[in-house]
């Protein structure tokens, strides 16, 4: 295929060179007046010797002048035209023949053909200001939509889209590579950590399944550990919660990323902090004022933020975002028959629009809700 189109543009530029050769009729134009000029001199002296005022003399000797001068411009285009022949010959050749061979002269000299391409990864890490990072992803999700089985490509693109808002997207493309690529404890992880953000730091059954899974494969993985701790205080399981972050912390290296956190969660469950036990800290006030209340003041509260949402939904059912939510949140309550529910009404309220069905369709999959 590129080697067509290094034809086609050669022909252009071929035809781009030979155009205004072919068009050269200026002189032959030019030629062809003289001609009749002369001719009309001639039959001029005709009549004037016809008509007496030329004698015979003098008219056969104007006539033979004419004659001669009409003679060498009939010659003349003959002339030009071989002339104009000859060198849209030469163009041509030239065009054809030396023009390109120069060219793949100096590509095979200077070029290089063989080099192989950027790698995806390069691609996503090169400097912000040499990258249009937005139009890189971009260009990855078109590959990925052509290429489907590239389990390396949803990888690297997975941190992009999970850094950017688009949770769902990154826990499609963890699961992607996940299937693609084999299942790893950091893969198992990243996947896990994904669905806890998308659920606002809530760690989800499938998440927690995700992490127990990920620990059957690395029992040292400190992310699954970090965030099954996590999970265990968030189910009010306290003594479970201090017993996993206390064994982190005595196993963590003094200089691991992770120790920091570790050692917060333990000061917030042992009363010795106030910050909530949650993946990724609240990021308003209200946030951290119900993550301060008791559990089950909470988890009332949490319910009747749920409820609204869902009385909300009755009036406003083309919002895709909210269902989504109350979907997620039902599942985290564990009210598995209204998470149901909600997916059958939300299909019903979007029929309309196939992209945000699929969206839910996708969700009830992750949670294992058929509605």
């Amino acid at each position: 295929m590129i080697w067509l189109i290094f034809a086609l543009l050669t022909g252009a530029a071929v035809m781009a060179v030979l155009a205004p050769l072919a068009m050269r009729n200026g002189a032959r134009d030019e030629s062809a007046a003289d001609v009749a000029f002369f001719e009309e001199q001639i039959a001029e002296i005709e009549r004037e010797r016809a008509e007496g005022r030329l004698d015979a003399p003098d008219a056969d000797a104007a006539k033979t002048e004419a004659a001669r001068r009409l003679l060498r411009a009939e010659a003349a285009p003959k002339a030009r035209v071989v002339s104009s022949r000859k060198l849209a010959l030469g163009a041509a050749l030239a065009a054809i023949v030396v023009i390109p061979a120069v060219a793949l002269t100096l590509y095979a000299r200077l070029g290089h053909s063989d080099m192989p391409d950027m790698p995806l990864t390069a691609r996503l890490d090169s400097a912000p200001d040499r990258n249009d990072l937005s139009g890189a992803v971009a260009r990855i999700e078109q590959h990925l939509r052509e290429h489907p089985e590239d389990g390396r490509g949803f990888e690297v693109i997975a941190p992009y889209l999970l850094r950017t808002g688009r949770g769902e997207d990154a826990v499609h493309a963890y699961s992607e590579a996940l299937r693609l690529l084999g299942a790893t404890a950091p893969r198992l992880a990243a996947l896990g950590e994904a669905r806890v953000v998308v659920a606002q730091g809530v760690v989800t059954p499938q998440a927690r399944k995700d992490f127990e899974a990920a620990l059957a494969l690395d029992a040292a993985a400190p992310e699954a550990q970090y965030y099954l701790g996590v999970a265990a205080a968030q189910a009010g399981e306290k003594d479970k919660a201090i017993a996993i972050f206390a064994k982190m912390a005595a196993d963590a290296p003094a200089d691991a990323a992770y120790l920091k956190a570790v050692n917060a969660q333990l000061a917030i469950l042992r009363g010795e902090a106030s910050a909530p036990v949650v993946a990724r800290g609240p990021s308003s006030e209200q946030g951290k004022a119900i993550a301060a209340m008791p559990a089950d003041q909470r988890q009332e509260m949490i319910r009747g933020m749920v409820d609204r949402l869902a009385s909300r939904l009755e009036s406003k059912g083309d919002d895709v975002e909210g269902w989504l939510k109350l979907i997620r949140a039902y599942s985290v309550l564990a009210e598995t028959e209204k998470a149901k529910k909600a997916v059958t009404e939300a299909r019903k309220a979007l029929a309309s629009k196939q992209d945000d069905v699929a969206r839910i369709e996708a969700l009830a999959k992750e949670l294992n809700i058929g509605g």
